[in-house]
Protein backbone atom coordinates (compact mmCIF):
# COMPACT_ATOMS: atom_id res chain seq x y z
CA UNK A 1 0.00 0.00 0.00
CA UNK A 2 2.85 2.40 0.78
CA UNK A 3 4.35 1.75 -2.70
CA UNK A 4 0.98 2.36 -4.37
CA UNK A 5 0.60 5.57 -2.39
CA UNK A 6 3.99 6.82 -3.60
CA UNK A 7 3.08 6.10 -7.23
CA UNK A 8 -0.24 7.95 -6.91
CA UNK A 9 1.51 10.89 -5.21
CA UNK A 10 4.06 11.17 -8.04
CA UNK A 11 1.30 10.86 -10.67
CA UNK A 12 -0.87 13.68 -9.20
CA UNK A 13 2.21 15.86 -8.62
CA UNK A 14 3.23 15.60 -12.30
CA UNK A 15 -0.33 16.33 -13.47
CA UNK A 16 -0.99 19.38 -11.33
CA UNK A 17 2.60 20.63 -10.96
CA UNK A 18 4.35 19.75 -14.24
CA UNK A 19 8.11 20.15 -14.36
CA UNK A 20 9.06 23.27 -16.28
CA UNK A 21 10.97 22.49 -19.45
CA UNK A 22 14.68 23.24 -19.35
CA UNK A 23 14.35 24.42 -22.95
CA UNK A 24 11.88 27.21 -22.22
CA UNK A 25 13.96 29.78 -24.10
CA UNK A 26 12.68 31.01 -27.44
CA UNK A 27 12.96 33.81 -29.99
CA UNK A 28 9.63 35.60 -30.07
CA UNK A 29 10.46 37.62 -33.19
CA UNK A 30 13.39 37.66 -35.61
CA UNK A 31 13.48 40.50 -38.16
CA UNK A 32 16.26 40.92 -40.72
CA UNK A 33 16.17 44.34 -42.42
CA UNK A 34 18.50 44.50 -45.45
CA UNK A 35 19.33 47.75 -47.24
CA UNK A 36 20.93 47.20 -50.66
CA UNK A 37 23.30 50.10 -51.43
CA UNK A 38 24.26 51.44 -54.87
CA UNK A 39 27.92 50.68 -54.12
CA UNK A 40 27.10 46.95 -54.05
CA UNK A 41 27.25 46.57 -50.26
CA UNK A 42 24.33 45.64 -48.02
CA UNK A 43 23.50 47.04 -44.57
CA UNK A 44 21.89 44.42 -42.34
CA UNK A 45 19.89 45.11 -39.17
CA UNK A 46 18.84 42.05 -37.18
CA UNK A 47 16.24 42.65 -34.48
CA UNK A 48 16.06 39.61 -32.18
CA UNK A 49 13.45 39.47 -29.42
CA UNK A 50 14.91 36.74 -27.19
CA UNK A 51 12.84 35.34 -24.31
CA UNK A 52 14.97 33.62 -21.64
CA UNK A 53 11.87 32.63 -19.66
CA UNK A 54 12.71 31.94 -16.04
CA UNK A 55 16.18 30.63 -16.87
CA UNK A 56 19.03 32.87 -15.71
CA UNK A 57 21.52 33.67 -18.45
CA UNK A 58 24.12 36.33 -19.21
CA UNK A 59 22.97 36.99 -22.78
CA UNK A 60 23.07 35.48 -26.24
CA UNK A 61 25.65 34.63 -28.84
CA UNK A 62 25.19 35.09 -32.61
CA UNK A 63 27.21 33.16 -35.18
CA UNK A 64 27.29 34.62 -38.71
CA UNK A 65 29.09 32.87 -41.61
CA UNK A 66 31.41 35.00 -43.73
CA UNK A 67 32.16 32.22 -46.27
CA UNK A 68 30.06 31.45 -49.37
CA UNK A 69 30.62 28.25 -51.34
CA UNK A 70 29.64 27.91 -55.00
CA UNK A 71 28.67 24.79 -56.98
CA UNK A 72 32.32 24.00 -57.70
CA UNK A 73 33.04 23.96 -53.93
CA UNK A 74 35.10 27.12 -54.35
CA UNK A 75 35.00 29.37 -51.29
CA UNK A 76 34.57 33.15 -51.24
CA UNK A 77 34.99 35.61 -48.37
CA UNK A 78 32.35 38.19 -47.47
CA UNK A 79 33.81 41.29 -45.81
CA UNK A 80 31.98 42.41 -42.63
CA UNK A 81 32.31 45.90 -41.16
CA UNK A 82 30.50 48.45 -38.94
CA UNK A 83 29.34 45.81 -36.45
CA UNK A 84 27.31 47.10 -33.49
CA UNK A 85 24.91 45.67 -30.90
CA UNK A 86 22.29 47.78 -29.10
CA UNK A 87 18.96 47.39 -27.34
CA UNK A 88 15.65 48.95 -28.40
CA UNK A 89 16.68 52.25 -26.76
CA UNK A 90 19.89 52.37 -28.79
CA UNK A 91 21.96 51.64 -25.67
CA UNK A 92 25.11 49.65 -26.38
CA UNK A 93 25.41 46.08 -25.19
CA UNK A 94 28.68 44.64 -24.02
CA UNK A 95 29.93 42.03 -26.44
CA UNK A 96 33.07 40.27 -27.57
CA UNK A 97 33.86 39.31 -31.15
CA UNK A 98 35.77 36.21 -32.21
CA UNK A 99 36.40 34.52 -35.51
CA UNK A 100 37.14 31.01 -36.72
CA UNK A 101 37.73 29.75 -40.26
CA UNK A 102 34.16 30.36 -41.42
CA UNK A 103 32.15 32.31 -38.81
CA UNK A 104 32.12 35.50 -36.83
CA UNK A 105 30.80 34.95 -33.28
CA UNK A 106 29.32 37.80 -31.25
CA UNK A 107 29.07 36.94 -27.55
CA UNK A 108 26.62 39.50 -26.19
CA UNK A 109 26.08 40.22 -22.48
CA UNK A 110 27.88 40.73 -19.16
CA UNK A 111 29.58 37.81 -17.47
CA UNK A 112 28.96 39.44 -14.09
CA UNK A 113 25.21 39.90 -14.66
CA UNK A 114 22.40 37.41 -15.18
CA UNK A 115 19.07 38.19 -16.84
CA UNK A 116 15.65 36.61 -17.32
CA UNK A 117 12.57 37.26 -19.40
CA UNK A 118 12.39 39.00 -22.77
CA UNK A 119 15.22 41.18 -24.13
CA UNK A 120 15.72 42.86 -27.51
CA UNK A 121 19.05 42.65 -29.36
CA UNK A 122 19.63 44.83 -32.44
CA UNK A 123 22.68 43.66 -34.38
CA UNK A 124 23.89 45.83 -37.28
CA UNK A 125 26.62 45.15 -39.80
CA UNK A 126 27.66 45.93 -43.40
CA UNK A 127 28.58 43.20 -45.88
CA UNK A 128 30.67 43.46 -49.07
CA UNK A 129 30.32 40.69 -51.67
CA UNK A 130 26.85 39.56 -50.64
CA UNK A 131 25.28 40.18 -54.06
CA UNK A 132 25.63 37.81 -57.00
CA UNK A 133 25.79 39.04 -60.59
CA UNK A 134 24.28 37.00 -63.41
CA UNK A 135 24.09 37.54 -67.16
CA UNK A 136 20.48 38.78 -67.03
CA UNK A 137 19.96 40.04 -63.46
CA UNK A 138 21.62 40.80 -60.14
CA UNK A 139 20.57 38.91 -57.04
CA UNK A 140 20.49 38.88 -53.26
CA UNK A 141 20.23 35.32 -51.93
CA UNK A 142 20.26 35.71 -48.15
CA UNK A 143 19.64 33.34 -45.26
CA UNK A 144 18.02 35.84 -42.92
CA UNK A 145 17.61 33.96 -39.65
CA UNK A 146 20.14 31.19 -40.05
CA UNK A 147 19.43 27.48 -39.58
CA UNK A 148 21.68 26.88 -36.56
CA UNK A 149 19.69 28.34 -33.67
CA UNK A 150 19.37 26.13 -30.58
CA UNK A 151 15.96 27.57 -29.68
CA UNK A 152 12.66 27.83 -31.60
CA UNK A 153 11.75 30.98 -33.55
CA UNK A 154 8.07 31.85 -33.23
CA UNK A 155 7.94 34.49 -35.96
CA UNK A 156 10.39 35.73 -38.59
CA UNK A 157 10.51 38.09 -41.53
CA UNK A 158 13.04 39.53 -43.95
CA UNK A 159 12.73 43.02 -45.40
CA UNK A 160 14.82 43.96 -48.46
CA UNK A 161 15.02 47.60 -49.56
CA UNK A 162 16.51 48.88 -52.82
CA UNK A 163 18.41 52.13 -53.44
CA UNK A 164 15.65 53.28 -55.79
CA UNK A 165 12.11 52.33 -56.76
CA UNK A 166 11.86 49.27 -59.02
CA UNK A 167 8.85 48.12 -61.00
CA UNK A 168 7.37 45.00 -59.44
CA UNK A 169 7.18 43.32 -62.85
CA UNK A 170 10.97 43.49 -63.20
CA UNK A 171 11.58 41.66 -59.91
CA UNK A 172 12.12 37.94 -59.34
CA UNK A 173 11.44 36.69 -55.84
CA UNK A 174 11.30 33.49 -53.81
CA UNK A 175 11.53 32.38 -50.19
CA UNK A 176 12.34 29.08 -48.51
CA UNK A 177 11.74 27.69 -45.04
CA UNK A 178 12.86 24.74 -42.95
CA UNK A 179 16.16 23.01 -42.29
CA UNK A 180 19.24 23.63 -44.43
CA UNK A 181 18.56 22.33 -47.96
CA UNK A 182 14.77 22.36 -47.62
CA UNK A 183 12.77 23.57 -50.63
CA UNK A 184 9.62 24.25 -48.62
CA UNK A 185 8.02 27.63 -49.20
CA UNK A 186 5.89 28.10 -46.09
CA UNK A 187 6.23 31.88 -46.43
CA UNK A 188 4.69 34.90 -48.14
CA UNK A 189 6.27 37.74 -50.15
CA UNK A 190 4.88 41.23 -50.61
CA UNK A 191 6.31 44.30 -52.36
CA UNK A 192 5.68 47.98 -51.76
CA UNK A 193 7.49 50.51 -53.97
CA UNK A 194 11.19 50.02 -53.10
CA UNK A 195 10.87 47.36 -50.37
CA UNK A 196 10.16 43.64 -50.41
CA UNK A 197 8.91 41.82 -47.30
CA UNK A 198 9.11 38.07 -46.68
CA UNK A 199 7.19 36.67 -43.69
CA UNK A 200 6.60 33.17 -42.36
CA UNK A 201 3.31 31.41 -41.81
CA UNK A 202 4.46 29.25 -38.90
CA UNK A 203 7.14 29.04 -36.23
CA UNK A 204 10.52 27.38 -36.65
CA UNK A 205 11.93 24.54 -34.61
CA UNK A 206 15.63 24.62 -33.64
CA UNK A 207 17.70 24.12 -36.79
CA UNK A 208 15.12 25.72 -39.10
CA UNK A 209 15.14 29.17 -40.71
CA UNK A 210 13.95 31.60 -43.37
CA UNK A 211 15.76 32.44 -46.63
CA UNK A 212 14.84 35.11 -49.19
CA UNK A 213 15.92 35.41 -52.84
CA UNK A 214 15.31 38.58 -54.84
CA UNK A 215 16.47 39.21 -58.40
CA UNK A 216 16.46 42.74 -59.80
CA UNK A 217 17.55 44.44 -63.05
CA UNK A 218 21.21 44.98 -63.77
CA UNK A 219 23.00 48.35 -63.57
CA UNK A 220 21.13 49.42 -60.42
CA UNK A 221 24.03 48.59 -58.09
CA UNK A 222 27.78 48.42 -58.56
CA UNK A 223 29.53 45.08 -59.12
CA UNK A 224 31.23 44.08 -55.86
CA UNK A 225 32.19 40.42 -56.01
CA UNK A 226 33.39 38.46 -52.95
CA UNK A 227 37.07 37.60 -52.75
CA UNK A 228 37.96 34.03 -53.65
CA UNK A 229 39.97 32.06 -51.09
CA UNK A 230 43.17 30.75 -52.62
CA UNK A 231 44.35 27.66 -50.77
CA UNK A 232 46.97 26.87 -53.39
CA UNK A 233 49.93 27.29 -51.05
CA UNK A 234 48.43 25.39 -48.14
CA UNK A 235 48.96 21.84 -49.25
CA UNK A 236 51.91 19.70 -50.14
CA UNK A 237 51.15 19.39 -53.84
CA UNK A 238 51.10 23.16 -54.27
CA UNK A 239 54.54 23.35 -52.70
CA UNK A 240 55.80 20.79 -55.19
CA UNK A 241 54.12 22.75 -57.99
CA UNK A 242 55.86 25.94 -56.87
CA UNK A 243 59.25 24.20 -57.16
CA UNK A 244 58.39 22.91 -60.63
CA UNK A 245 57.19 26.38 -61.57
CA UNK A 246 60.47 27.94 -60.45
CA UNK A 247 62.50 25.43 -62.46
CA UNK A 248 60.33 26.01 -65.55
CA UNK A 249 60.30 29.82 -65.43
CA UNK A 250 62.53 30.22 -68.48
CA UNK A 251 60.42 27.81 -70.52
CA UNK A 252 57.19 29.42 -69.34
CA UNK A 253 58.10 33.04 -69.99
CA UNK A 254 60.39 32.78 -73.02
CA UNK A 255 60.30 29.53 -74.96
CA UNK A 256 56.60 28.64 -74.80
CA UNK A 257 55.31 31.90 -76.41
CA UNK A 258 57.81 31.48 -79.25
CA UNK A 259 56.84 27.81 -79.64
CA UNK A 260 53.12 28.71 -80.07
CA UNK A 261 53.87 31.24 -82.82
CA UNK A 262 56.13 28.75 -84.60
CA UNK A 263 53.44 26.05 -84.31
CA UNK A 264 50.87 28.35 -85.87
CA UNK A 265 53.11 29.00 -88.89
CA UNK A 266 53.83 25.28 -89.21
CA UNK A 267 50.44 23.70 -88.41
CA UNK A 268 47.82 26.37 -87.72
CA UNK A 269 47.19 27.77 -91.19
CA UNK A 270 44.68 26.21 -93.55
CA UNK A 271 45.95 24.62 -96.77
CA UNK A 272 45.35 26.45 -100.03
CA UNK A 273 42.72 25.05 -102.33
CA UNK A 274 43.96 24.15 -105.82
CA UNK A 275 40.54 25.13 -107.28
CA UNK A 276 40.30 28.56 -105.66
CA UNK A 277 37.10 30.35 -104.66
CA UNK A 278 34.11 31.59 -106.64
CA UNK A 279 32.46 35.00 -106.23
CA UNK A 280 28.93 33.63 -105.89
CA UNK A 281 27.35 30.20 -105.54
CA UNK A 282 23.67 29.33 -105.69
CA UNK A 283 23.50 26.25 -103.42
CA UNK A 284 25.05 24.98 -100.15
CA UNK A 285 28.21 22.83 -100.09
CA UNK A 286 27.93 19.04 -100.27
CA UNK A 287 29.81 16.12 -98.76
CA UNK A 288 31.85 13.69 -100.85
CA UNK A 289 28.79 11.43 -100.92
CA UNK A 290 26.62 14.20 -102.35
CA UNK A 291 24.68 15.03 -99.15
CA UNK A 292 23.87 18.72 -98.80
CA UNK A 293 25.51 20.05 -95.65
CA UNK A 294 23.15 21.41 -93.03
CA UNK A 295 23.29 25.10 -92.04
CA UNK A 296 24.97 24.21 -88.74
CA UNK A 297 27.73 22.22 -90.48
CA UNK A 298 28.39 25.01 -92.99
CA UNK A 299 28.43 27.69 -90.28
CA UNK A 300 30.78 25.66 -88.09
CA UNK A 301 33.28 24.95 -90.84
CA UNK A 302 33.25 28.55 -92.12
CA UNK A 303 33.94 30.30 -88.80
CA UNK A 304 35.35 27.26 -86.95
CA UNK A 305 32.89 27.46 -84.07
CA UNK A 306 29.31 26.55 -83.19
CA UNK A 307 27.27 29.55 -82.08
CA UNK A 308 23.57 30.27 -81.51
CA UNK A 309 23.10 31.29 -85.16
CA UNK A 310 24.02 27.72 -86.12
CA UNK A 311 21.52 26.35 -83.61
CA UNK A 312 18.71 28.65 -84.78
CA UNK A 313 19.52 27.80 -88.41
CA UNK A 314 19.18 24.13 -87.47
CA UNK A 315 15.77 24.75 -85.88
CA UNK A 316 14.49 26.53 -89.00
CA UNK A 317 15.92 23.77 -91.20
CA UNK A 318 14.19 21.05 -89.17
CA UNK A 319 10.89 22.96 -89.30
CA UNK A 320 11.19 23.37 -93.08
CA UNK A 321 11.65 19.63 -93.45
CA UNK A 322 8.42 19.01 -91.56
CA UNK A 323 9.65 17.74 -88.19
CA UNK A 324 7.77 20.46 -86.27
CA UNK A 325 6.05 23.81 -86.62
CA UNK A 326 6.93 27.14 -85.05
CA UNK A 327 3.75 28.65 -83.56
CA UNK A 328 3.32 32.23 -82.40
CA UNK A 329 0.74 31.59 -79.67
CA UNK A 330 0.40 35.28 -78.91
CA UNK A 331 2.50 38.36 -79.58
CA UNK A 332 6.17 37.61 -78.87
CA UNK A 333 5.39 34.20 -77.33
CA UNK A 334 6.19 31.06 -79.31
CA UNK A 335 6.05 27.30 -79.11
CA UNK A 336 7.24 24.26 -81.07
CA UNK A 337 4.66 21.67 -82.15
CA UNK A 338 5.58 18.25 -83.53
CA UNK A 339 4.55 17.51 -87.12
CA UNK A 340 4.85 14.69 -89.65
CA UNK A 341 8.13 15.07 -91.57
CA UNK A 342 8.30 15.02 -95.31
CA UNK A 343 8.92 11.61 -96.97
CA UNK A 344 12.49 10.29 -96.81
CA UNK A 345 13.58 13.11 -94.52
CA UNK A 346 16.20 11.97 -92.03
CA UNK A 347 17.93 13.83 -89.25
CA UNK A 348 21.64 14.00 -88.65
CA UNK A 349 22.75 12.80 -85.21
CA UNK A 350 23.10 16.31 -83.79
CA UNK A 351 19.70 17.29 -85.21
CA UNK A 352 18.13 14.26 -83.54
CA UNK A 353 19.81 15.25 -80.27
CA UNK A 354 18.38 18.77 -80.47
CA UNK A 355 14.94 17.52 -81.50
CA UNK A 356 14.65 14.96 -78.69
CA UNK A 357 16.02 17.43 -76.15
CA UNK A 358 13.45 20.07 -77.08
CA UNK A 359 10.39 17.82 -77.04
CA UNK A 360 11.40 14.94 -74.75
CA UNK A 361 8.02 13.19 -74.31
CA UNK A 362 5.86 16.19 -75.24
CA UNK A 363 4.20 16.98 -78.56
CA UNK A 364 4.24 20.76 -78.03
CA UNK A 365 6.69 22.87 -76.03
CA UNK A 366 6.35 26.53 -75.09
CA UNK A 367 9.64 28.43 -75.41
CA UNK A 368 8.81 30.76 -72.55
CA UNK A 369 9.53 29.15 -69.21
CA UNK A 370 11.52 26.23 -70.68
CA UNK A 371 15.26 25.92 -70.13
CA UNK A 372 17.04 24.69 -73.27
CA UNK A 373 20.59 25.45 -72.06
CA UNK A 374 21.71 21.86 -71.47
CA UNK A 375 20.36 20.43 -74.73
CA UNK A 376 21.92 23.30 -76.71
CA UNK A 377 25.32 22.64 -75.14
CA UNK A 378 25.03 18.94 -75.93
CA UNK A 379 23.98 19.76 -79.51
CA UNK A 380 26.98 22.04 -79.95
CA UNK A 381 29.31 19.21 -78.95
CA UNK A 382 27.51 16.87 -81.37
CA UNK A 383 27.95 19.38 -84.24
CA UNK A 384 31.70 19.52 -83.60
CA UNK A 385 31.74 15.70 -83.71
CA UNK A 386 29.78 15.76 -86.98
CA UNK A 387 32.25 18.02 -88.82
CA UNK A 388 35.11 15.94 -87.41
CA UNK A 389 33.44 12.77 -88.77
CA UNK A 390 33.37 14.41 -92.21
CA UNK A 391 37.11 15.14 -91.75
CA UNK A 392 36.82 18.90 -92.24
CA UNK A 393 39.31 19.62 -89.41
CA UNK A 394 42.57 18.06 -88.33
CA UNK A 395 41.58 18.39 -84.64
CA UNK A 396 38.37 19.38 -82.90
CA UNK A 397 38.43 23.21 -83.12
CA UNK A 398 36.52 23.66 -79.87
CA UNK A 399 39.01 21.56 -77.91
CA UNK A 400 41.94 23.35 -79.53
CA UNK A 401 40.58 26.80 -78.64
CA UNK A 402 39.69 25.69 -75.10
CA UNK A 403 43.20 24.38 -74.54
CA UNK A 404 44.83 27.65 -75.60
CA UNK A 405 42.23 29.76 -73.79
CA UNK A 406 43.00 28.00 -70.52
CA UNK A 407 46.70 28.46 -71.20
CA UNK A 408 46.12 32.16 -71.89
CA UNK A 409 44.17 32.66 -68.65
CA UNK A 410 46.87 30.91 -66.62
CA UNK A 411 49.52 33.00 -68.36
CA UNK A 412 47.63 36.22 -67.58
CA UNK A 413 47.28 35.16 -63.93
CA UNK A 414 51.08 34.75 -63.76
CA UNK A 415 51.62 38.09 -65.57
CA UNK A 416 53.20 36.31 -68.52
CA UNK A 417 52.07 38.84 -71.13
CA UNK A 418 53.99 37.34 -74.11
CA UNK A 419 52.42 33.91 -73.50
CA UNK A 420 48.97 35.47 -72.98
CA UNK A 421 49.14 37.26 -76.33
CA UNK A 422 50.52 34.19 -78.10
CA UNK A 423 47.80 31.94 -76.66
CA UNK A 424 44.87 34.24 -77.46
CA UNK A 425 46.09 35.52 -80.86
CA UNK A 426 47.90 32.53 -82.36
CA UNK A 427 46.67 29.68 -80.15
CA UNK A 428 42.95 30.37 -80.62
CA UNK A 429 43.61 30.64 -84.37
CA UNK A 430 45.29 27.21 -84.32
CA UNK A 431 42.30 25.10 -85.53
CA UNK A 432 43.33 23.83 -88.95
CA UNK A 433 40.98 22.70 -91.70
CA UNK A 434 41.66 19.88 -94.08
CA UNK A 435 41.58 20.39 -97.84
CA UNK A 436 37.93 19.20 -97.81
CA UNK A 437 37.15 21.77 -95.14
CA UNK A 438 38.72 24.55 -97.20
CA UNK A 439 36.51 23.60 -100.15
CA UNK A 440 33.42 23.89 -97.91
CA UNK A 441 34.56 27.36 -96.82
CA UNK A 442 35.10 28.47 -100.42
CA UNK A 443 31.61 27.35 -101.48
CA UNK A 444 30.09 28.64 -98.24
CA UNK A 445 31.57 32.10 -98.69
CA UNK A 446 30.44 32.11 -102.33
CA UNK A 447 26.93 31.23 -101.14
CA UNK A 448 27.04 34.18 -98.75
CA UNK A 449 28.08 36.35 -101.67
CA UNK A 450 24.90 35.33 -103.47
CA UNK A 451 22.73 35.87 -100.38
CA UNK A 452 23.89 39.46 -99.90
CA UNK A 453 24.15 40.35 -103.59
CA UNK A 454 21.61 42.83 -104.98
CA UNK A 455 22.80 42.54 -108.60
CA UNK A 456 20.05 42.30 -111.20
CA UNK A 457 21.71 39.34 -112.87
CA UNK A 458 20.58 37.21 -109.93
CA UNK A 459 17.00 38.48 -109.84
CA UNK A 460 15.70 35.53 -111.85
CA UNK A 461 16.97 33.22 -109.12
CA UNK A 462 14.91 35.05 -106.49
CA UNK A 463 11.46 34.44 -108.02
CA UNK A 464 11.06 31.06 -106.45
CA UNK A 465 9.28 30.38 -103.17
CA UNK A 466 11.43 27.30 -102.86
CA UNK A 467 14.66 29.28 -103.15
CA UNK A 468 13.61 31.76 -100.45
CA UNK A 469 12.86 29.01 -97.95
CA UNK A 470 15.73 26.74 -98.99
CA UNK A 471 18.45 29.32 -98.35
CA UNK A 472 16.82 31.12 -95.40
CA UNK A 473 18.55 28.92 -92.74
CA UNK A 474 21.89 29.56 -94.42
CA UNK A 475 21.21 33.30 -94.42
CA UNK A 476 20.57 32.98 -90.67
CA UNK A 477 23.93 31.34 -89.93
CA UNK A 478 25.65 34.22 -91.74
CA UNK A 479 23.48 36.83 -90.01
CA UNK A 480 22.20 38.19 -93.35
CA UNK A 481 18.58 36.98 -93.19
CA UNK A 482 17.29 40.57 -93.30
CA UNK A 483 19.21 41.27 -96.51
CA UNK A 484 17.96 37.99 -97.99
CA UNK A 485 14.34 38.83 -97.10
CA UNK A 486 14.73 42.31 -98.58
CA UNK A 487 15.16 40.78 -102.04
CA UNK A 488 11.76 39.11 -101.83
CA UNK A 489 9.67 41.83 -100.19
CA UNK A 490 7.91 42.88 -103.44
CA UNK A 491 7.49 39.36 -104.83
CA UNK A 492 4.57 37.02 -104.48
CA UNK A 493 5.74 34.70 -101.71
CA UNK A 494 3.22 32.81 -99.60
CA UNK A 495 3.46 32.06 -95.89
CA UNK A 496 5.45 28.86 -95.19
CA UNK A 497 3.45 25.90 -93.90
CA UNK A 498 5.93 25.36 -91.03
CA UNK A 499 5.28 28.72 -89.37
CA UNK A 500 2.06 30.07 -87.87
CA UNK A 501 2.20 33.72 -86.86
CA UNK A 502 -0.21 36.28 -85.47
CA UNK A 503 -0.02 38.51 -88.54
CA UNK A 504 -3.01 37.62 -90.76
CA UNK A 505 -2.42 40.31 -93.41
CA UNK A 506 -0.70 40.02 -96.77
CA UNK A 507 2.46 37.97 -96.39
CA UNK A 508 5.65 39.99 -96.53
CA UNK A 509 9.09 38.40 -96.29
CA UNK A 510 10.53 41.22 -94.16
CA UNK A 511 7.71 41.05 -91.61
CA UNK A 512 7.95 37.27 -91.59
CA UNK A 513 11.71 37.36 -91.02
CA UNK A 514 11.35 39.83 -88.17
CA UNK A 515 8.78 37.57 -86.50
CA UNK A 516 11.05 34.60 -87.03
CA UNK A 517 13.95 36.51 -85.45
CA UNK A 518 11.76 37.27 -82.44
CA UNK A 519 10.93 33.59 -81.99
CA UNK A 520 14.58 32.60 -82.26
CA UNK A 521 15.58 35.39 -79.85
CA UNK A 522 13.14 33.87 -77.37
CA UNK A 523 14.80 30.49 -77.89
CA UNK A 524 18.26 32.03 -77.46
CA UNK A 525 17.18 33.55 -74.15
CA UNK A 526 15.80 30.19 -73.00
CA UNK A 527 19.05 28.49 -74.06
CA UNK A 528 21.39 30.91 -72.29
CA UNK A 529 22.74 29.51 -69.01
CA UNK A 530 22.18 31.92 -66.13
CA UNK A 531 25.37 31.76 -64.15
CA UNK A 532 27.30 34.37 -62.25
CA UNK A 533 30.89 35.31 -62.96
CA UNK A 534 31.91 33.79 -59.61
CA UNK A 535 30.19 30.45 -60.27
CA UNK A 536 27.17 30.75 -57.97
CA UNK A 537 23.75 29.37 -58.87
CA UNK A 538 20.74 31.63 -58.89
CA UNK A 539 18.12 31.08 -56.20
CA UNK A 540 15.61 30.91 -59.07
CA UNK A 541 17.38 28.18 -61.08
CA UNK A 542 16.15 24.59 -61.14
CA UNK A 543 17.18 22.97 -57.86
CA UNK A 544 19.18 26.08 -56.92
CA UNK A 545 16.94 27.54 -54.22
CA UNK A 546 16.53 26.15 -50.73
CA UNK A 547 16.34 27.18 -47.12
CA UNK A 548 19.71 28.22 -45.73
CA UNK A 549 21.20 28.83 -49.17
CA UNK A 550 23.11 31.88 -50.37
CA UNK A 551 24.82 34.24 -47.93
CA UNK A 552 24.00 35.01 -44.33
CA UNK A 553 22.69 32.30 -42.04
CA UNK A 554 24.40 30.88 -38.97
CA UNK A 555 22.58 30.72 -35.65
CA UNK A 556 23.11 31.15 -31.92
CA UNK A 557 21.81 30.56 -28.44
CA UNK A 558 22.29 31.78 -24.88
CA UNK A 559 25.17 31.65 -22.44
Amino acid sequence: MKRLGKILFIFFFLVFFPIQSLHAEEISQFTSDIQIQQNGKIDVTETIVYDFGSVERHGIYRKIPFIKTNEKKEKFVLAFSNISVTDENNSLYKYTQSKDEERITLKIGDANTTIQGSHIYIIKYTVSGALTYFSDHDELYWNGTGTEWEVPILSANIKVSFPLEILETSLQRACFTGVYGSTEKNCEISYDKSSLLTSTQSSFSPGEGLTAVVGFPKNIVAVLEPKKINTFWRDLWSSIASIVFTVGTIIWYLLLPIWIVVQWFRRGRDPKSPIGSAHVWFSPPKTKNGRILTPAEVGTVVDEQVDMRDITGTIIHLAQRGFFKIIETKKNEFSFRKATPKPKEKMQSFEARLYSGIFKSKSEVSIKGTNFASVVEETKKAIYEAVMDEKYFVDNPDKVRTKYSILGVVALFTMNIPLTLAAFIFGRAMPRKTLEGVEVVNIGNALKGFLVSQDRQFAFQAKSQMLFEKLLPYAIIYGVEKIWAERFKDMHITSPDWYEGQNQGVFNTLIFTNSLRSSMQSFTTAATPKSSSSGFSSGFSGGGGFSGGGGGGGGGGSW
